[in-house]
């Protein structure tokens, strides 16, 4: 599977359009056969009114023909316009990633990774020859947390534009309740940070700081 990421900011009081044009263009392209699980997730943190937008193709060939219809297409160009005008940009690049790890196993359709209600993000870079230390740690710290009763859908995304060691550690949530047992037990539980610990020996962190995002599509 493979994610485009696009971020920026919604322009004052344009919540609403924004949204609405974003639905238009995802009809847009499922009714000419193009599949993908797009989300919209608003920041919690950071700069105000912040969005990114994350459309996961199952292959790269349905990611080809998605760009094959945003040049040709003059229609669809319309509409992807309309959801720009309503859009500062952080850069006008994308960037794309593809799925290495998922926590329920690696997925072939979006249906099946429908996204939940609230998204914490971590990205850094692996360091180099650790990417298996890397992997194993994040397992194990998963199968830790999942015994104790927190339901997080984790995945971890490999960068394929910009830093090709880049990562991104990416947990969702049903619920603020289940964010809040996470980060508590993060604090609380000295094993779970032992474990957690061993993840970040393998990476080198771009910040400190995670971004929280809720659901907004």
């Amino acid at each position: 599977m493979f994610r485009r990421i696009l971020s920026g900011v919604i322009a004052q009081g344009m919540t609403r359009d924004f949204l609405d044009a974003m639905r238009e263009a995802s009809t847009y392209q499922l009714d000419r056969g193009i599949r993908a699980r797009t989300a919209v997730w608003g920041s919690m943190t950071g700069q105000n009114n912040g969005v990114v937008i994350a459309a996961d193709f199952n292959t790269l060939e349905d990611l080809e023909r998605w760009s094959d219809l945003a040049t040709v297409d003059a229609r669809f160009a319309v509409v992807r316009r309309a959801v720009r005008t309503h859009m500062v940009y952080h850069d006008s690049k994308v960037s794309i990633h593809r799925l290495a790890y998922h926590s329920e196993g690696m997925m072939t359709s979006e249906d099946a990774t429908a996204p939940r209600k609230y998204m914490r993000v971590l990205s850094g870079e692996v360091q180099p020859g650790h990417h298996r230390e890397f992997v194993l740690s994040i397992s194990q710290a998963l199968d830790y947390q999942k015994q104790r009763g927190i339901a997080a859908l984790t995945s971890v995304w490999s960068a394929m534009t910009g830093h090709t060691s880049g990562v991104s550690i990416v947990a969702e949530f049903d619920s603020l309740a289940e964010l809040e047992k996470f980060d508590e037990m993060a604090v609380t539980d000295s094993e779970f940070g032992r474990l957690r610990a061993a993840t970040r020996a393998s990476m080198v962190f771009l910040t400190s700081e995670t971004q929280l995002m809720r659901n907004l599509m």
